[in-house]
């Protein structure tokens, strides 16, 4: 048995609660034991049990500390945040190169680089188109599982746009000529990123 003490700077009492939170429900946080306290904008944690275990428990709540710092500054402002974490925000994958083009064709800067998106976007904005994309990809993966890559960031972006249901966007552009469906298979028969400004154009 062994007992490990971390010290986590949190700010206000309400920002350590919502800490501890985010870490007490994180994946992988083990331990026979867990003891906290929150004073002068401090989290303190001791972890007991084995020692290997609080060793690795230790290590995790380390890794969602930082995301939890991530998470808070993208939520004041920072404008960059992994895209992983806003895939873990609302429990489903979408298209990321779908969302940083919905948020241009709205009129945002957006960028991806090595995985993190730099946006001028609110993260309420971005959270919520994420969520509509990935309403969209939940839906057509299951009626079209054979979708190429491009057809999905195509079909979930304009059905996001739309407000529609991306089974109607498919019939819709397959009407229109550039899709292309094949059973469970749909195949983009151009570029799909200047397609979609194209029909962005006509809402």
């Amino acid at each position: 048995m062994g007992s490990l003490g971390i010290t986590l700077n949190c700010g206000s009492k309400d920002e350590c609660l919502d800490l501890l939170d985010y870490i007490l429900n994180y994946r992988g946080i083990k331990g026979t034991y867990i003891m906290y306290s929150v004073d002068d904008g401090k989290l303190r944690i001791w972890v007991s049990g084995a020692m290997s275990e609080a060793v690795i428990t230790k290590r995790v709540i380390l890794k969602a500390y930082k995301e939890w710092r991530e998470l808070k500054a993208w939520e004041k402002g920072a404008g960059s945040i992994d895209i992983n974490l806003i895939m873990k925000l609302i429990g489903k994958p979408f298209v990321s190169e779908a969302l940083v083009e919905l948020l241009k064709i709205l009129g945002y800067k957006a960028e991806l680089k090595e995985g993190v998106l730099f946006t001028n976007a609110s993260s309420n904005d971005v959270l919520e188109l994420a969520r509509e994309l990935a309403n969209s990809l939940e839906k057509l993966v299951k009626f079209r599982p054979k979708a190429s890559y491009a057809s999905k960031a195509l079909i979930t972006a304009y059905a996001t746009l739309k407000g529609a249901d991306p089974l109607e966007v498919i019939k819709e552009l397959e009407g229109a000529g550039v899709l292309e469906v094949r059973g469970h298979k749909v195949l983009v028969k151009e570029e799909w990123r200047n397609l979609l400004r194209r029909l962005a154009s006509r809402i």
